[in-house]
């Protein structure tokens, strides 16, 4: 390789600007991208349209010429004022686009015949030599060089991070590399040298190959989408795209234009300009311009004439054909280039020719040399290279240009727009923006009136500020006003992007993923309104790197190495830009795995303690553990405490044996120890454990003294002695209410102390009878014998100090059974008048029994059984019971519950019935079917046959008035005197049964009124002198709620 001349010309056009912007220039449909300005690519845009919308209108006048030392068959390309061209002299050359002062050079090895590539900082060209080089756009210093394996005439194309190239032989592939390192990606094998520059609509590449193949290709799976085949040979010729189509035009055919499906490939149209018998050997084709509506590309042999295509219907849209001259001596004509209504283009006959898109020759300029490079134009200048080494620049006599922003370039806030307007009888301008949603109607941005010869030159135009737009796309449009009146089209036009960053992500969590094997850490935070992913930057101390960009708002990083401590970020990214950091969270993996972390948390050294701001409390302080050693987050510490100085961890007093980590390791732990004893010395020492649990080796033990209380806490009040009831005596209940610092006030009680003498009075402080904590308001004291007398009191106490002492209660405890002598029977009856009527030999044995009316709120068993039909409960419960479970009734026994009007307000008296609690039935409120109600004395009695809890509730008919596994006879056969017929009504009923034998003769009949509700009710038959036999009985049941008739039979046997 030959040596870098190292050329750089510090000084620049004025308008040049070191801003790089990172542009992907995609064809999306005749409107959709707007090219102006730059021309940083063969063809202008990677859809290789040859189209500009700007205003470049003759006549050319020369701005300058630069000699290179040998041909030019490379096209010119401009970005940011510079323009870009290879030579056979080896090099590539980077000119001021307004001065033509050389600001660098750079040699290769071979010919650079291919048209360089501009991108951001880069400028990327292939060589002769094999070689595909990155060059620092501004200095020419190489970035990186790659190998191709074979020369290339082929114009890279970039696309999102990617470089596409062609090879000739002996590679004949599409190659791709990385654009920021040079690493070959992959290729794609033609069956023949790529010299076509690839193209692309931003999601498939097009590119042309000598096997005269049009091919697409997928560059995220690298397979081909489509191949069409013609019998000709691309060359130089690139394949245009204007969505949904593409435009390819083999050489060495009839020049004719194929129209292809860009997304299947399958031929849309095509236009053939010569006929087959013509001869196609020497056919010469360019490349096509696709300009809004129409087509323009050069065909045939000699002379070589220009073609104008309407781009729906491929017809001609010219009477005729201009002629552009001889063929060319390499058989590839220059392509032409157009700027508005203008087309420009060079010829093998030493002309640079201007043409309106109506046909019509506005200018011819004669050159020194054959030109067969197609025109760059840029700003209101127009850029071409000569086999005579010559890159010359001819200034547009009328131009209208925005240079700033870029195409496709990205706003966010206020833009400035710089341009350039011309013209010799210039007035003025308009700048105006319109959504792409809404093209016709434009908003002006600003606007100037300027005199002949005040020409804006890159210079400003006007500020856009774009804080109320919403995001999509914009054009921005440039329009020059002339003093006379025109039909040109004085206008420019650059489609951009206006894109307010989403919000930064918020809640950022990281954290070690729990019971692995290390090396793993889980990331969670919010989502973001308008996000399509989110970027994850990660550091271990040193600048963020992108680490992986998941489309949910949570990821795991499989590569955070066990031990490390690592940094993450995240941003949201909606497609087009990214969000504001947002806050870091920073985990270190660590393994959790029990089969394989044997590793504890460090043992804790700098555990401190000191009395606390509160009476009774000691403040502890440390640095938290790691999980693994000082590496990650621990789960969870055992700490305790001793009044003794011989410290021993497996018997001290626990405070919290499982008080989770606050945080990672390093982090500063503090825990408030309370409830401990003012002036008293107090040890502690902690152990730290993983989730394993591996457990750290105690730590040091440091000691302190609690602060004393100087004020005692508020006395109890209320305080009451009494029977415990329902008992077999021997304890007495204690209650009273609470310290007004208990829970409140002060909220530093420990708890109350009891006394007791047996005279009163005869109480110690120091000596209390039983403690209890806090909260606490009963005690029951189990140790009263019956039929004496004993003397109490209570007193609260805190840290330091003990209450006064409550008021004095006495009581007495008593029995609260009855003996019932089992052969003789009974009764136990309460004052509000329940009872119990027991007659003879109904239990088992001799027995102790209670009856007594229970809260059915605060009574645990009925907090577990339910209804088994519809009820409306009262408060009326009673429990019955004997002193030893084992006691059965052997006989069904009486209970009478009584209720008050106030108990059942609301309710049904008729439909009150008593229901009992039995474990045996499932825990259930079972309705006893004996249940009946005096309404008259306010009584509800059953016959029961075990004790349980009883309890008043309203039966609330449902369903069916009656049904048949209700209705039935006993017993069945019927055999002696007497049937009965039994029925249970779901509501209270008026119930007829008639009875018929096998002839259909009614033999009997009996009617019974009321008949109660959810209860059985009975009929009896005398059936002596019935004869035996089958017999068919109907029940009748009526009621407000309808009738109901149920068949069925019975059989008599004498």
């Amino acid at each position: 390789m030959k040596n870098h001349e190292g050329r750089i010309k510090a000084a620049e056009a004025g308008f040049l600007r070191t801003l790089c912007v990172v542009m992907i220039l995609v064809a999306c449909g005749p409107r959709a991208a707007v090219y102006a300005a730059d021309w940083p690519v063969f063809r202008g845009n990677n859809a290789r349209t040859g189209f500009t919308a700007e205003l470049a209108y003759p006549p050319l006048t020369q701005a300058w010429s630069f000699q290179v030392q040998g041909d030019v068959t490379s096209s010119p390309v401009v970005y940011d004022g510079i323009v870009y061209v290879g030579g056979r002299s080896d090099s590539v050359y980077a000119l001021n686009a307004i001065t033509g002062e050389l600001l660098w050079d750079y040699s290769t090895d071979n010919w650079v015949d291919a048209t360089p590539a501009v991108s951001s900082g880069t400028v990327f060209v292939p060589s002769k030599d094999g070689n595909l080089y990155a060059l620092d756009r501004l200095t020419g210093d190489v970035i990186w060089s790659a190998a191709l394996g074979a020369g290339a005439l082929s114009s890279p194309l970039v696309l999102e991070g990617k470089v596409y190239v062609g090879t000739g032989i002996p590679e004949k592939k599409l190659k791709v590399f990385n654009a920021r390192t040079g690493e070959y990606l992959w290729g794609y094998q033609a069956g023949q040298p790529v010299d076509s520059s690839p193209s692309t609509d931003g999601n498939t590449i097009f590119f042309g190959s000598n096997d005269g193949k049009a091919y697409a290709v997928d560059p995220v799976s690298h397979a081909a989408v489509w191949e069409h085949p013609s019998s000709g040979f691309f060359g130089i010729v690139s394949i245009g795209v204007s969505s949904p189509s593409v435009y390819a035009v083999p050489s060495r055919e009839t020049g004719k234009l194929y129209r292809l499906n860009a997304a299947i490939g399958n031929v849309t149209g095509t236009f053939e300009p010569f006929p087959a018998d013509q001869g196609t050997i020497e056919m010469e084709v360019t490349s096509p311009v696709l300009a809004r509506d129409k087509i323009f590309y050069g065909a045939g042999t000699v002379p070589h004439g220009l073609f104008a295509l309407s781009m729906s219907s491929l017809e001609s849209v010219w009477g005729g054909t201009p002629s552009l001259g001889n063929t060319s001596l390499f058989g590839y004509p220059a392509a032409p280039s157009m700027a508005n209504d203008i087309l420009y283009t060079p010829t093998a006959d030493r002309r640079l020719v201007a043409i309106s898109s109506s046909g019509v020759t506005k200018q011819e300029i004669n050159l020194a040399a054959p030109s067969y490079t197609s025109p760059a134009i840029s700003n209101g200048y127009i850029y071409i290279g000569t086999m005579g080494g010559s890159l010359t620049a001819y200034r547009a006599a009328k131009a209208a240009a925005i240079s700033y922003p870029k195409t496709q370039e990205i706003i966010q806030d206020t833009a400035t727009v710089r341009g350039f307007v011309r013209a010799p009888a210039l007035a003025g301008y308009i700048l105006e923006y319109a959504p792409e949603t809404d093209p016709e109607n434009p908003v002006q941005i600003s606007s100037a009136a300027l005199a002949p010869g005040a020409d804006i030159e890159g210079g400003l135009l006007g500020y856009w500020n774009t804080g109320g737009l919403a995001n999509g796309l914009y054009t921005i449009r440039l329009t020059m006003l002339e003093a006379e009146s025109v039909s040109t089209d004085n206008t420019a036009e650059v489609g951009v992007r206006v894109n307010h960053p989403p919000l930064p992500p918020a809640g950022l969590r990281a954290a070690d993923r729990p019971g692995d094997s290390g090396n793993t850490i889980e990331l969670v935070w919010l989502p973001c309104a308008g996000a399509s992913a989110y970027n994850v930057y990660r550091s271990t101390g040193g600048a963020f790197a992108l680490l992986a960009s998941p489309g949910a708002a949570a990821y795991t990083d499989l590569t955070a190495v066990t031990g490390s401590m690592f940094t993450y970020k995240v941003r949201a990214w909606d497609g087009w830009v990214e969000s504001a950091d947002s806050s870091t969270a920073a985990a270190a993996a660590v393994n959790n795995n029990p089969a394989s972390d044997a590793v504890t948390p460090a043992r804790t050294v700098d555990l401190s303690a000191a009395p606390g701001a509160a009476g009774g409390q000691v403040l502890l302080a440390w640095t938290a553990p790691g999980n693994d050693d000082m590496t990650g987050t621990a789960a969870s510490y055992d700490i305790r405490y001793s009044t003794a100085a011989s410290f021993d961890f497996a018997v001290a007093a626990v405070w919290k044996s499982a008080r989770a980590v606050s945080g990672a390791a390093g982090t500063t732990e503090t825990e408030i120890v309370s409830g401990l004893f003012g002036g008293v010395t107090y040890y502690f020492a902690l152990r730290t454990a993983d989730l394993i649990p591996n457990l750290s080796a105690t730590s040091n033990m440091p000691d302190s003294w609690a602060l004393r209380d100087l004020f005692p806490p508020g006395a109890p009040a209320n305080f009451a002695a009494a029977d415990t009831p329902g008992d077999a005596g021997g304890s007495l209940t204690l209650s009273w209410a609470m310290s007004p610092d208990d829970g409140t006030g002060a909220n530093d009680v420990y708890g109350y102390k009891i006394y007791r003498g047996l005279s009163s009075g005869a109480f110690s402080s120091t000596a209390p009878y039983a403690c209890v904590g806090k909260g606490v308001k009963t005690y029951k004291d189990n140790d009263a014998p019956d039929n004496m007398r004993f003397y109490y009191a209570v007193a609260a106490y805190d840290s330091t100090n003990n209450s006064v002492f409550s008021n004095e209660s006495s009581a007495i405890s008593a029995d609260n059974y009855r003996f019932l002598d089992s052969g003789q029977g009974g009764s136990l009856r309460l004052e509000d008048g329940a009872q119990v009527i027991i007659p003879r030999d109904a239990i088992s044995q001799n027995a102790y029994i209670i009856m007594q009316k229970v809260d059915p709120s605060g009574y645990q068993p009925l907090a577990r059984v339910k209804a088994n039909s519809g009820v409306k409960p009262t408060s009326v419960v009673y429990e019955i019971k004997f002193s030893t479970p084992s006691i059965t009734l052997v006989k069904n026994v009486q209970v009478v519950l009584p209720y008050a009007d106030s108990d059942i307000a609301g309710m049904n008296e008729k439909n009150l019935r008593m229901y009992t609690a039995s474990a045996g039935s499932g825990d259930t409120w079972l309705l006893l079917d004996t249940s009946r109600v005096d309404e008259a004395n306010n009584t509800l009695a059953a016959e029961v046959s075990h004790f349980s809890l009883f309890r008043v509730m309203e039966y609330v008919p449902s369903g069916a008035l009656i049904s048949a596994d209700l209705v039935y006879t006993y017993p069945n056969p019927a055999k002696g005197g007497i049937l009965t017929f039994k029925f249970k009504p779901a509501y209270e009923a008026f119930v007829k049964i008639d009875v018929y034998n096998v002839a259909g003769e009614k033999v009997a009949k009996f009617e019974k009124a009321g008949c109660q509700a959810g209860v059985t009710s009975e009929i009896q038959w005398n059936i002596e002198n019935i004869a035996s036999g089958v017999y068919i009985y109907i029940v009748e049941a009526a009621s407000a709620a309808g009738s109901k008739k149920i068949t069925k039979k019975l059989a008599i046997i004498h």
